[in-house]
């Protein structure tokens, strides 16, 4: 779990130093972002936080229900704790959980930063508006692969396997 605000960190900061390095003028770049991208930043990342709070604990049950207290589940955990003994049932749905509320979480703080510090006409502001919603998009895709991984879980375990001689 520790890994996923590293990497967002790692992603956020990256795009801000390509961003300061590469803006011819770094006053300019200022003005254009509070012109033209900081709205579609708010309202987009406002939506989202929005959008995955409302579902959060709808995705979270339903993982829960239909792939995690599965039978087939059951037995491939059973099989798994032959030979990793500390593996817990509900790791992967207690991962899921904290993934969300963090990705929920950082989009709603930098939709209010574009807001707030946004506002603000100095290159830190406009770079610290830029790192916010670049660590949120880099959250929220993390987000989007670990529901993709337990999705294909999911779809293993339900699939159907041929009987012995058919």
């Amino acid at each position: 779990m520790k890994r996923f605000p590293f990497v967002a960190f790692l992603f956020a900061a990256s795009v801000v130093s390509v961003i300061y390095l590469l803006a011819p003028n770094i006053y300019t770049a200022t003005t254009y972002f509070g012109e033209k991208i900081r709205p579609s930043l708010f309202t987009g990342l406002l939506t989202v936080g929005s959008f995955l709070l409302s579902l959060k604990v709808f995705i979270v049950v339903k993982f829960k229900e239909t792939v995690f207290d599965s039978k087939e589940y059951k037995e491939r955990l059973a099989n798994l704790r032959k030979i990793d003994p500390s593996i817990q049932h509900y790791a992967q749905v207690r991962n899921l959980s904290s993934v969300l509320f963090f990705s929920i979480a950082s989009a709603i703080i930098a939709a209010a930063c574009q807001l707030t510090l946004g506002l603000i006409e100095k290159p830190a502001a406009m770079l610290g508006c830029v790192f916010a919603a670049a660590f949120a998009g880099a959250m929220l895709l993390q987000t989007l692969l670990l529901i993709r991984k337990i999705l294909g879980d999911w779809l293993d375990h339900m699939e159907v396997k041929p009987e012995p001689g058919e």
